[in-house]
Order: structure tokens, then C-alpha cells, then sequence
């Protein structure tokens, strides 16, 4: 089991807001558990800033990522895509971290 989730600095006030609502991880993400509680963490220094609970894990391809997908990055497909590539160039099958805001 793992207690927290590290997320870019950029994205941490979407996390707050509760607009995003999900995160998409290389396959390595598939080792969070459905209604696991984590510590949201900030890249940059390591600060606990929130806690957000798994609502699902699930595998999907590059290509099928859509503006639902976007929606709930709480940023345009083309963005999302564009920071996909950056973090994993090379890999085309993700996985989709659903989660909620608890604290």
C-alpha cells in the first residue's frame, strides 16, 4: 500500500478546488487501491496539502484519451496530451487514477 501521491506544483490548485478528479500515471499507478486514502503531495518541496480517496484504477491507451478525460485534468485535451508526452514519451498505456477530495 502507498499513503500518498505526488502531483506537479501546476496542478495542485485544480487538486484543491476539486476540479481535477483524476490523474494519469504510467503503469506504475495501478498500485493504488480502490478507497485507499493519500496524502496529496507537492513536487517541488514535499508538502502534504491534501487528502484525496481512490475511487478507481484504470488501464488506458494514449490514444483513447478524450475530453472527459480533459474535463477531469481540469485542462484542454491538447494540454493534457502535450503533459502526458512530456512526463512519458514513450509510453502509450496509462493508467487512469479516479479519485475525490477529502480534506
Amino acid at each position: 500500500m502507498t499513503d500518498s501521491i505526488r502531483f506537479k506544483d501546476v496542478l495542485i490548485p485544480a487538486v484543491l478546488k476539486g476540479n481535477k478528479t483524476i490523474t494519469i500515471r504510467s503503469l506504475a499507478g495501478q498500485r493504488y487501491q480502490l478507497g485507499e486514502q493519500l496524502q496529496v503531495v507537492r513536487d517541488s518541496d514535499g508538502e502534504r496539502v491534501a487528502m484525496i480517496e481512490v475511487l478507481s484504477v484504470d488501464s488506458i491507451s494514449f490514444q483513447d484519451l478524450d475530453e472527459s478525460h480533459a474535463t477531469r485534468e481540469a485542462m484542454p485535451l491538447s494540454a493534457l496530451k502535450k503533459l502526458i508526452r512530456e512526463i512519458y514519451p514513450n509510453t502509450d498505456l496509462l493508467t487512469v487514477i479516479s479519485f475525490k477530495l477529502i480534506t
